[in-house]
């Protein structure tokens, strides 16, 4: 008689299927067949199928336990191929990594890229000077051309100024159609290879932007600036978040890519703005790009776009170390074009 018996080998990584086979010497038989008709098998098959099940659900009920019995002691860690799953059973928004050992996140860790033009930034400046800390903050302020007339000789008061890179090319081959648009989204990869030592955050804002950068330093210290992060706000108006994606950071607000995102963004930047070319706004093409890398929106309450269509002055206020924000209409040369 031959009888074949299979086996599960269950290792730390994979399934071994083993099958044995071997021929019982004839007096054995005689005797193994009697006390096969009185179990009421039928045939050698039925014999093979009985024991396979049993071995394989007696090795399934051994793993299970050891897994449950052992999985804490550091000296006996169960497959990652059973345990992930029982693991890990629901998703939550990004946080720090507590075993890391970095130093609290502070303001030399940000660089910030900030996006305006030529034209408007004479009646801009105050919106940025308002809150930039000279030989603190780090970043620079992309225009669309190089400044002249009454712009220069260029203040310390301002960030430095950097000329938007020529994307002529890159708009002939993507037939891009919005310009502009391309414009603000590359200078995230301009901004990213002008800063590298020490940088855990890359903010992006307008040239009218308004950050308080001590409770931005305090958000961003919340989570962990080694993962892949992009958080932003929504916009107030709710018919923007249905039109743009409730995914995306509106970007008059501003909003911050963790280093290795931006580092993983910029590499291939320029044929993501080919893929989309036919999407119409800046903040959406961000945010579709940074989406085929895997990563989605994390929403911060406390990044507000405002929805107004004036203009607004910074205006100290005498005897006193505050500033007030006035709006009035906006005038012809203040539209970013």
């Amino acid at each position: 008689i031959n009888i074949a018996a299979y086996f599960f080998l269950i290792s730390s990584n994979s399934f071994i299927f083993i099958s044995i086979s071997f021929t019982m010497p004839s007096p054995i038989a005689t005797n193994f067949s009697s006390v096969r008709q009185k179990l009421g098998l039928s045939s050698d098959k039925s014999i093979g199928s009985t024991l396979c099940k049993t071995l394989l659900v007696s090795g399934l009920v051994l793993y299970l336990v050891t897994i449950f019995l052992f999985n804490d002691q550091p000296n006996c860690q169960a497959s990652e191929f059973f345990v992930a799953p029982l693991k890990y059973t629901s998703w939550s928004s990004p946080k720090p990594n507590p075993s890391t050992n970095y130093s609290p996140t502070d303001l030399t860790h940000l660089v910030f890229g900030l996006v305006g033009s030529e034209k408007a930034w004479r009646h801009r400046k105050s919106y940025i000077e308002s809150w930039w800390r000279p030989n603190v903050t780090r970043g620079y302020l992309y225009l669309d051309r190089a400044p002249s007339g009454d712009l220069l000789p260029w203040p310390p008061s301002s960030p430095p100024f950097r000329v938007s890179d020529d994307s002529t090319k890159l708009l002939q081959e993507s037939k891009h159609v919005a310009p502009i648009m391309v414009r603000m989204v590359h200078a995230i990869l301009e901004v990213f290879r002008e800063e590298h030592e020490g940088v855990r955050w890359v903010v992006m804002g307008d040239d009218d932007s308004i950050f308080f950068v001590d409770n931005i330093v305090r958000v961003l210290a919340k989570y962990d600036h080694t993962k892949y992060i992009y958080i932003g706000g929504h916009s107030e108006s709710i018919l923007s978040n249905f039109r743009f994606s409730f995914d995306t950071g509106f970007g008059g607000a501003g909003f911050a890519l963790s280093y290795p995102l931006a580092a993983a963004l910029v590499t291939d930047l320029e044929n993501c703005l080919k893929r989309y070319w036919y999407l119409k706004s800046a903040d959406q093409i961000l945010m579709t790009c940074v989406a085929d890398l895997g990563v989605s929106l994390t929403a911060e309450k406390g990044i507000h776009q405002n929805g107004r269509s004036e203009c607004c002055d910074i205006v100290p206020v005498d005897d006193l170390n505050i500033t007030e924000v006035k709006f009035r209409a906006c005038m012809e040369d203040e539209t970013i074009s």
